[in-house]
């Protein structure tokens, strides 16, 4: 919006005020139909059923009260109500305005609405015999108001909307009358932007109030997700998600920003730049809130939104009124969108309520903002609030202030990962600053490690150091700790184990000798550094011993940006190790930890999705696989080199697992990986190595066959006897139909199964059951998949099996037909594999969840509950939550009668042999 306009916009004019008083009795004014009338319900209706059952028990035992600021759906839900629901009595309606504050005219129109406007209504009754009052008979009418009102011999529910607009003395003395002597026959709703001037804690105490505050009154996620269906849009599951984050639920908002979406070219990036600067918003809140605020209120509010939350201490520092808790309640009291904690005197305004008023304060007065800047980092750090107090001191540009608040909790910000939320104002300080001061230059190196910049970091820990030569105080003491651990993370990003080694010890040394409270900590963080260095060296055994103690450490001292680090690690360590189960239990622990604090970016959220993926992946579950690395692509943005290649190696593999178009496109991202590795420094030896194997791969599903077998014949150069390579060489052989060359490859690879990993040992026997099915030999190729089976059954690598043609799947209808040692896991690969033989009936009229269905797949087998639950990796109390619920939708007695069921629905394949059990002699 142009500002220019802001001051012509929120001017001081007003309603007319009453008839003066030295008129003894002036004609009376006409009543405006239209204030008696109950509100249309709004179009584009989103059901609010609890809401309205919240109405329904308020009205039958009280008042009602709905206060909240403008937008918040108010009228709108009161109307729905009266049009939705059975109300104990007749709806009466009356909007108020200013004009209302004149006592006579607010009686008269009240007496109006109470009688109604129905013309289809009898006359007369005890309403019908009452006069509006005249001059000062108000106290005797409202007395015989009353007593007319208890004569009745029907209710009445009376809404009042819009009560904030009564200001006068008389005015509210008049409505807390009505509401002190209503009688059983008027039930009263009260709808406004702030609490009238009634008993409310008498009313609440007496349990005679029901209350709909802003908090009730905004939307939920499936409520914003439901207005934007009814309006048409069609908006991904994580744009309804942002506009809610946004709005925070405010209907106004919400209606503002979804109309402005339709048709729009970019929804997401209308999204994601829409603040409340946006014009529509601008232009409501400057309307409904501003313009009618005196200029002393708006200039107060101007100062106090440059903070998060404002008390009346802050709010007296940032603005220099005198009572400033006043002055807060006063905006509370007149409906902004303002909301104070739940405890204390702490204020809020709503977040796009605040962008509107910063935007205003930097064109009305941009010379202030570097000192109230520095005002509010004063405040913050008398408080000790270091995280405000430092953000504000950069943004006041106060260096020396910002540098001793760093130099005091730049150790444990680093230990906690609070450093983050500094980075974006970090990178804007000047250089002089940063020479002048090593506290702020180290901290600015932790910044860029954080940002994946390692050569800017190095420059800055460098400089850093430089500052501090031959510093012996305490504070220079302090300084080296921090630039210690700024240089062992740079270590461990570098993938430089040695250094990393010497780092960490030097770090516990110094921790032991002169920061005996912090050893713990600094010992967690050094260990946690040290296991990911060895770890992305390609030393996943080595790395775990050091991993597991710091995740212990940082558990006992409550640091769970490191203890997000250490499960990311861990998960990858045992999922290289062959213990997929565990790797999915950390991932899963470590992504839900991110989540929860909503850490996004960074090598350890990169790497708990990256664990996670992988471990989908060889389950042969794509589409988990493709969500998880779009998680890992994004927080690896910010991670280091290693991180980034491994994370496109599993797209590319997962691309080709996808089809031979989708291949195509994992041929093209194994190039930018290739080039990108090359300028590696140094290059991991294993990341190489599993680029060879990904390239062969995705080149043979692409239908590359010889580039395929350029590629695995220069690798096999430089690695004549790896596994993998050989796995590759034998599929490649096998799709040139020379099955027995084949063979001789994989003799080569199965000679010595102790030595393999999970997934290699998995994917050789069975493709050893595709070269003895090739040649004729079907008994052997039965034993060679009985014995692939068997090796996935102990961990669930599946991928070999799902992800690789019609071949294998053709295998496993075979061995369905004959007598195998693996019957459950043989019926879940031919049901994931979708063979297509068991037609399925019309589905259930509750359908069964995914986890219900895996569930189901293990009922015919003879698993106990507990192994059911160790094979889909859940609790024995889950399994029998799941159990019962299965039950309950197939309408099943016990475990036999809902397999039954079930392979009558088509629900499970039928037809699988199970092993003879030797008979005793």
């Amino acid at each position: 919006m142009r500002f220019v306009d802001f001051a012509a916009r929120t001017g001081e004019a007003r309603k007319p005020s009453a008839m003066p008083t030295n008129q003894p009795h002036p004609a009376p004014v006409p009543t405006v139909t239209t204030r008696l009338l109950i509100p249309p319900r709004p179009r584009h209706l989103v059901a609010r059923g609890a809401l309205l059952d919240r109405l329904d028990r308020g009205v039958r035992e009280g008042l009602v009260l709905l206060a909240a600021p403008a937008g918040a759906g108010k009228t709108a839900l009161l109307s729905s109500w009266i049009a939705e629901r059975e109300l104990p009595g007749r709806a009466c309606w009356l909007s108020l305005d200013g004009e209302h504050d004149d006592p006579g005219r607010l009686l008269r129109d009240l007496l109006g609405a109470l009688r109604g406007s129905d013309p289809a209504r009898p006359r007369g009754g005890p309403l019908a015999r009452l006069r509006p009052p005249l001059g000062a008979r108000i106290d005797r009418f409202l007395a015989l108001l009353v007593n007319a009102l208890s004569e009745l011999d029907e209710e009445l529910v009376l809404v009042l909307d819009d009560v904030h607009e009564l200001r006068s003395r008389e005015a509210t003395a008049t409505l807390d009358f009505l509401v002190r002597h209503a009688p059983a026959q008027l039930r009263l709703a009260l709808a406004g932007r702030a609490d009238p001037p009634l008993a409310i804690e008498r009313l609440r105490v007496a349990g005679a109030l029901t209350e709909l505050r802003a908090a009730d009154l905004a939307f939920d996620r499936e409520e914003t997700a439901e207005l934007c269906r009814t309006l048409g849009l069609e908006l991904s599951a994580a744009d309804v998600e942002r506009l809610w984050t946004r709005t925070e639920g405010w209907i106004a908002a919400l209606r503002l920003a979804a109309f402005s979406l339709q048709g729009h070219p970019e929804p997401a990036r209308f999204l994601a730049e829409f603040a409340g600067t946006d014009r529509a918003v601008a232009d409501y809140l400057v309307s409904e809130v501003l313009a009618g605020a005196p200029p002393e209120q708006r200039e107060f509010m101007l100062r106090t939104s440059l903070v998060d939350a404002v008390d009346p201490e802050l709010a007296g520092v940032l603005s220099s009124h005198e009572d400033a808790a006043s002055m807060l309640a006063a905006i509370e009291r007149r409906g902004a969108p303002v909301q104070r904690a739940s405890a204390g005197e702490c204020y809020r305004y709503h977040p796009l309520f605040a962008e509107l008023l910063r935007a205003h304060l930097r064109h009305a007065h941009p010379e202030e903002l570097p000192e109230l800047h520095r005002r509010a980092a004063r405040c913050y750090e008398e408080r000790a609030q270091t995280m405000p107090a430092i953000r504000h001191a950069l943004a006041g540009g106060d260096w020396e202030r910002t540098g001793a608040l760093i130099g005091e909790s730049w150790l444990e910000l680093l230990l906690r990962g609070g450093s983050s939320a500094l980075r974006a104002a970090m990178a804007q300080l000047p250089r002089a600053a940063l020479v002048a001061d090593p506290r702020l230059a180290a901290a600015v190196a932790g910044s860029r490690l954080q940002d994946g910049e390692l050569e800017e970091a190095e420059r800055h820990l460098e400089l850093a150091r430089t500052a501090i030569a031959g510093r012996g105080d305490a504070d220079g003491e302090s300084l080296e700790l921090v630039v210690t651990m700024v240089a062992l993370q740079a270590a461990r990003l570098r993938v430089q184990p040695e250094a990393a080694e010497a780092l960490a010890g030097e770090l516990t040394e110094m921790a032991r000798s002169r920061t005996h409270d912090r050893w713990a900590s600094l010992r967690g963080f050094a260990l946690c550094q040290l296991g990911a260095a060895r770890l992305w060296a390609g030393d996943a055994q080595g790395a775990v011993t050091p991993l597991q103690e710091a995740l212990a450490l940082a558990d006992e001292q409550a640091h769970e940006p490191i203890a997000l680090d250490c499960l990311a690690q861990l998960a990858l360590a045992h999922l290289h190790a062959g213990r997929l189960r565990r790797a999915e239990e950390l991932s899963a622990q470590a992504i839900e930890l991110a989540e929860t604090h909503g850490w996004s970016d960074g090598s350890a959220v990169a790497c708990a999705h990256l664990a996670g993926a992988a471990a989908a992946y060889r389950r042969g579950e794509l589409e988990a696989a493709e969500g998880l690395l779009a998680g890992a692509a994004g927080a690896a943005r910010t991670a280091e080199a290693p991180v980034r290649l491994a994370t496109g190696l599993l797209q590319a593999l997962t691309l080709a697992a996808a089809g031979p178009r989708s291949a195509e496109r994992g041929v093209l991202k194994l190039l930018a990986i290739r080039s990108e590795l090359e300028e590696c420094s140094p290059t991991p030896g294993y990341l190489r190595a599993a680029l060879e194997d990904v390239e062969a791969r995705v080149l043979l599903a692409a239908g590359e066959r010889q580039q395929a077998a350029a590629a695995l014949d220069h690798a096999l150069e430089r690695q004549p006897g790896r596994p993998e390579l050989l796995l590759d060489r034998a599929r490649l052989e096998l799709s040139l139909d020379t099955p027995e060359r084949a063979g001789e490859t994989l003799e080569a690879v199965l000679a010595d199964e102790a030595g393999l990993h999970r997934a290699t040992l998995v994917e050789g026997w069975l493709l050893r059951a595709l070269v003895d099915r090739a040649t004729g030999d079907e008994r052997s190729a039965a034993r060679a998949l009985d014995r692939a089976l068997a090796a996935a059954e102990e961990e669930p690598f599946r991928d070999a099996f799902l992800l690789n043609g019609g071949g294998v799947r053709g295998l496993l209808e075979s061995q369905a037909q004959a007598a195998t040692e693996h019957p459950a896991l043989l019926e879940v690969l031919l049901d994931a594999a979708g063979d297509g033989r068991h037609a399925k009936l019309p589905a259930l009229a509750e359908p069964l969840t995914e986890r219900e269905q895996r569930i189901l797949r293990y009922l015919p087998t003879m698993l106990s509950n507990a192994e059911i639950g160790a094979e889909v990796f859940v609790s024995l109390n889950t399994v029998k939550t799941h159990l019962r619920s299965i039950y309950r939708k197939l309408d099943a007695g016990g475990r036999a009668d809902a397999v039954e069921r079930a392979r009558g629905l088509g629900l499970l394949p039928t037809g699988i042999k199970r092993p003879r059990v030797p008979q005793r002699t």
